[in-house]
């Protein structure tokens, strides 16, 4: 296989092309790098690529304790009142256990929890919960069509580290 990159070109060995390629046919490698980029954009402070990862479309669903809310630009909305407000303190995001079921070659189901926390020496976590997200490969990467999100019960929650 002959990999071209600017004016030059570069011989990669079939090996490295095999394994290249079945890590971009892996949906879950690809879902969870997907997750950990989503996270660090949010750790980051950029929203906007945080949402890169749903689905820009009014038909985009997001269910947590409030309800539904429905398409991209409501549930930017949503994430902007809530954790982007002037006052409100943004926690850093990690997202953990992260188990993705295919549903066909274009369609994947994730399952994982978040945990917002404060770093430090003593991390605390602020909140945690679960989702499942349902996806669909569009132009060769994944989107989230629909997030399901649920915090977990304040006496639940782990005081802090992770798992």
């Amino acid at each position: 296989m002959v990999v071209f990159s600017g004016c030059g070109f570069e011989r990669q060995s079939n090996e490295e092309a095999s394994d290249a390629e079945a890590a971009q046919g892996d949906p879950a490698s690809e879902v969870e790098a997907m997750l950990q980029e989503s996270a660090a954009s949010w750790n980051g402070g950029d929203l906007d690529g945080f949402m890169d990862d749903y689905w820009p479309s009014e038909n985009l669903t997001f269910s947590g304790g409030a309800g539904v809310t429905r398409g991209w630009e409501n549930v930017r909305t949503r994430y902007l009142e809530t954790y982007w407000a002037p006052d409100a303190a943004r926690d850093s995001l990690r997202f953990e256990e992260i188990e993705v079921m295919e549903l066909g070659e274009e369609h994947a189901l994730a399952l994982g929890r978040y945990v917002l926390f404060q770093p430090g020496e003593e991390e605390v976590v602020t909140a945690t919960g679960h989702f499942s997200l349902v996806l669909q490969r569009v132009a060769g990467r994944w989107e989230i069509l629909h997030d399901h999100t649920s915090a977990t019960p304040e006496a639940d929650a782990p005081e802090s580290g992770g798992s």
